[in-house]
C-alpha cells in the first residue's frame, strides 16, 4: 500500500516559476502529482523553460508572463485563468526575494526601496489571494493558498529589514485569510524557507558588509521546499489552515541578530 500526494484534476497557479528556483521545482513536482500547471513569471524565457520541462516529462502546463508588482496586470489574472481552464484549485505564491542593492541598515534604506520590497513580497500576495477568494466564494468552490515567507520573519532581519517586515506581514495576513475564509472551504498557509540553494542564491555575490550567518549551514534544496508546498496544496492537508511550516534544516534554531558582525566594529574598521 502507498499514500501519495494526488493533484489530478487540479489547476495550480505557481507565481515565480523560474526553473532553478522554488517555484520551478514546485511547478514540476505538482505536475508530477497530476496537476495542470499555470506557470507565471515576469519574462517569457523563465516561463518557457519551466513549461517545457513539464511538457517534456509528460505533464500539462501553460505559461503566463506577468509583472506581479503591477495591479493592472494582476487584476484580471484570476478571472482569466478560471475562464480559460474552467477552474482554479490552488495558488503557490513563490515570487519575491531580496533585491540587488537592498542589503543595508535601516537608517540607510530609502522609502522607495522599502515600498518596492513590500510590493514584491507582500502586496501582490494580498491582491492575488483576495481575487482568488472572491472567485471561489462566488462559485461556491474550495481552494488552497500557499504563501512563501521566510525565516527572516521569525526574529529579526538585520540589513534586510524591509524584506523581513514583508515576510512577517505574509504570515500575519495568511492567518487572517485562514480565519476569514475557512467557512468557505478556502485554506491558507505559509511556508518559510531558510537558506535555499536556488540558482539565483548560488550566483549572488554577497556584499562585504554582510555576514551571511551561513557558515556551517546546510542549504535546503528547492525540491525539499516544493514537497512542503504541494503537500499543503493537496487534499492530504485539508485539516491544515492558518499555519506556518518552516523548512530550513534547522537554520532558524540559530538564525538571529547575534549571527552578524558588529556594525560599529565595521564602521571603526576593526
Amino acid at each position: 500500500m502507498t499514500l501519495a500526494i494526488d493533484l489530478r484534476d487540479k489547476v495550480i497557479l505557481v507565481c515565480g516559476c523560474a526553473r532553478g528556483g522554488i517555484g520551478g521545482a514546485t511547478a514540476r513536482r505538482a505536475a508530477e502529482a497530476g496537476a495542470t500547471i499555470i506557470a507565471l513569471d515576469h519574462t517569457q524565457s523563465l516561463v518557457d523553460e519551466t513549461v517545457a520541462d513539464i511538457k517534456a516529462a509528460g505533464g500539462e502546463a501553460y505559461g503566463i508572463v506577468c509583472d506581479l508588482t503591477d495591479p493592472s496586470q494582476t487584476d484580471p489574472l484570476i478571472a482569466a485563468i478560471t475562464a480559460k481552464h474552467g477552474r482554479l484549485d490552488g495558488i503557490a505564491n513563490v515570487a519575491g526575494g531580496t533585491r540587488e542593492g537592498e542589503w543595508k541598515p535601516l537608517d540607510e534604506t530609502s522609502t522607495e526601496s522599502f515600498r518596492q520590497t513590500l510590493n514584491l513580497n507582500l502586496e501582490y500576495v494580498f491582491r492575488l489571494c483576495r481575487d482568488a477568494a472572491r472567485e471561489w466564494i462566488s462559485r461556491d468552490e474550495r481552494g488552497s493558498l500557499v504563501n512563501v515567507g521566510s525565516v527572516s520573519s521569525l526574529t529579526s532581519a538585520p540589513w534586510h529589514g524591509p524584506y523581513g517586515a514583508a515576510k512577517s506581514g505574509i504570515s500575519a495576513l495568511t492567518r487572517t485569510m485562514a480565519n476569514e475564509w475557512w467557512e468557505f472551504g478556502i485554506r491558507a498557509n505559509t511556508v518559510n524557507p531558510g537558506g535555499v540553494a536556488s540558482e539565483r542564491v548560488m550566483k549572488r555575490v554577497v556584499p562585504d558588509n554582510v555576514d551571511q550567518a551561513a557558515g556551517g549551514v546546510e542549504f535546503t534544496t528547492v525540491d525539499e521546499m516544493a514537497y512542503g508546498i504541494i503537500f499543503l496544496l493537496s487534499d492530504l492537508a485539508n485539516g491544515i489552515s492558518g499555519q506556518t511550516l518552516t523548512i530550513d534544516r534547522a537554520l532558524s534554531t540559530k538564525f538571529c541578530a547575534g549571527a552578524r558582525k558588529s556594525r560599529k566594529a565595521l564602521l571603526q574598521g576593526s
